[in-house]
Formats: C-alpha cells, structure tokens, sequence
C-alpha cells in the first residue's frame, strides 16, 4: 500500500500546523503578559500597604524598625520630635 500525497494536502497540513503554532504562541504570550501584569499590581500595593503602615506608626508617634537584610533603620515623625521639644 502506498500512500498518495498531493502538494496540496501538504501545503494544508503545514498551513494547519503553523496556524495551530501560531495560536499557542500568541496564548502563552499574553498569558505571560497578564501574569507579569499581575505579579506588578500586587506588589505595588504592598508596597504601598507597607508604607501606609509605616506612616499609620508614626503619626502615633511610634518607633518604627525597618530592617533590610543586616541593615537596620528606627523611624518617628518629625512632628512627634517637634512636640516633645515644644513641651
């Protein structure tokens, strides 16, 4: 039995194949697409629910450790310093 293919089932069967190709690489892109705009919008807002906190803190004149990796920082308000000198 031999199997009879004409130039025509071959262009189609390529044209399928990149067509299909072509599909999963332009899901898989916007799919990367969507996660990296994800993973950006959740870290913005923790960093911006870090600093809200930082900032709840010291507006109760609180002491506030900021620590990266071995370094080490104390924060207070200004406005807290200013009270106390005033008093």
């Amino acid at each position: 039995m031999r199997l009879n293919f004409s130039k025509k089932n071959i262009l189609c069967f390529f044209a399928l194949v990149w067509i299909v190709f072509s599909l999963i690489y332009i899901f898989w892109d916007l799919w990367n697409d969507f996660k990296n705009v994800q993973l950006s919008n959740a870290y913005q807002q923790g960093a911006a629910a870090a600093i809200d906190k930082i900032i709840e803190e010291t507006e109760k004149c609180q002491i506030v450790p900021i620590f990266s990796n071995e370094k080490e920082v104390r924060l207070i308000s200004v406005s807290c310093l200013e009270e106390k000198t005033a008093e």
